[in-house]
């Protein structure tokens, strides 16, 4: 039996609710699509659940124990955040399958893709492709054939309260068209801030009156 996935986003303030359930669309269809502030705590999570769904429910061929790489967008995610979702999704499929961020030594397993990511306020919509061939079966130049996949939009309700699916959809293969592949040790590392260095002084020193004769006013004629 799947334990619940214990994921809620916390709201502390009226002034912070508008933010807490999460409004995005991936990929963009529309300018408005591109939102400035992503909620990322709620995209990490309804991809969780639905990759945690769609894995239990269908999973690939090769027996319980056959291990599964999982595809996210690169837009999305962080190598941390590729890692945790990868772990989490592991947690929730029952049995002992094993699920790797994809990568380079990961491209001939089965490959689980998030296609599409939808949320508005509690409400959301995930698309997920399952491999329809086994470990090996798929040659690495057809990794996104769309014909290799079928397609599920998972739904799931949530935000304010744990993110849990209400319902999937499940589509003929090449209804979803396949995203591009992603793997983890593509994703550049974030850019690393220099060391300060201890004996840098950011003080400014006040500039010391000049003593240049040449700055001086003149002497006035008159006196003498």
């Amino acid at each position: 039996m799947r334990r619940g996935l214990a994921v809620a986003t916390a709201c502390l303030g009226l002034a912070t609710l508008s933010g807490c359930a999460g409004w995005d669309t991936w990929p963009p269809i529309e300018a408005g699509d591109r939102v400035p502030t992503r909620d990322e705590a709620a995209v990490n999570q309804t991809m969780t659940v639905a990759l945690a769904r769609v894995i239990a429910d269908y999973p690939p061929r090769g027996g319980a124990n056959q291990m599964v790489a999982i595809n996210l967008p690169g837009p999305l995610v962080s190598d941390a955040v590729y890692r945790r979702v990868a772990r989490e999704v592991e947690a929730e499929v029952s049995g002992n399958r094993l699920v790797k961020p994809l990568d380079e030594a990961s491209m001939d397993l089965p490959i689980y893709h998030v296609a599409g990511v939808r949320i508005r306020t509690g409400r959301a919509e995930i698309d997920v492709l399952r491999p329809v061939f086994g470990a090996g079966e798929l040659d690495r130049s057809e990794l996104n054939n769309d014909q290799a996949y079928e397609g599920y939009t998972v739904r799931l309700s949530g935000g304010f309260r744990p993110w849990h699916v209400t319902w999937v959809e499940r589509f003929t293969p090449g209804i979803i068209p396949t995203p591009a592949i992603n793997p983890i040790d593509q994703i550049p590392d974030a850019p690393e801030m220099p060391d300060a260095d201890p004996t840098d002084d950011l003080t400014e020193e006040p500039a010391a009156p000049s003593e240049d004769p040449a700055s001086e006013p003149p002497a006035d004629p008159g006196q003498g």
